[in-house]
C-alpha cells in the first residue's frame, strides 16, 4: 500500500499529501474535543496488516475515510462526543490538506475512570 493519497495539481507540478499527515491532523483535532481522554491503539490481531495506529486512513474513490479508536472520558455523552469529533476531524484535514473526507469513523476502544 502506498503512502501517498489523493494528490492535487498545483501549477509548478504535483502535491502528494502523506498517510502520516492526514493521521496526525485527524489525532490533534480529535484529542481537542471534550470527553476525549485519548487516542487507543488497537489490540494485537492475527492480520498481519492490522497496523498499531489508533488512526487508520483508507482512500475510497479519490475520497479519505478515517477511522479514530479514542478513549473517552468517564460521564460524557458518548455520541455528543463522537459527532464533535467526527465534525473536527474532517474540518481540519479537509482545510489543511484540501483533500475530501467521505466519512469519520469513531469507535470508543475505552472509557477514562477519575481515581
Amino acid at each position: 500500500m502506498s503512502n501517498d493519497y489523493p494528490k492535487k495539481a498545483a501549477p509548478a507540478g504535483e502535491v502528494k499529501i502523506s498517510e502520516n499527515v492526514i493521521r496526525s491532523i485527524a489525532g490533534v483535532a480529535a484529542n481537542e474535543i471534550d470527553g476525549v481522554a485519548g487516542l487507543s491503539a488497537p489490540s494485537r490481531s492475527i492480520l498481519p496488516c492490522s497496523g498499531a495506529s489508533p488512526v487508520t486512513v483508507q482512500v475510497v474513490n479519490d475520497m479519505v475515510e478515517i477511522t479514530l479508536r479514542l478513549i473517552l472520558e468517564s460521564g460524557c455523552r458518548l455520541t455528543t462526543v463522537a459527532e464533535q469529533v467526527q465534525q473536527k476531524v474532517k474540518e481540519n484535514v479537509q482545510s489543511m490538506t484540501g483533500v475530501i473526507v467521505s466519512k469519520v469513523h469513531v469507535v470508543a476502544a475505552d472509557i477514562a475512570f477519575d481515581d
